[in-house]
């Protein structure tokens, strides 16, 4: 499954999994984390 992913998906276009995951987990965090204070700002 993993080397499917790695022909067909973004790994393709020369991303490598572990910077890719670098970039986005950082990434998904502050939203996820500012969404959640965004959403308590606002409601309270």
């Amino acid at each position: 499954m993993e080397k499917l992913q790695e022909e067909t998906g973004i790994y393709k276009l020369g991303f490598a999994k572990e910077s890719f995951l670098g970039l986005v987990l950082p990434i998904a965090f502050v939203v996820i984390v500012g969404g959640i204070g965004a959403a308590l700002v606002y409601f309270l």
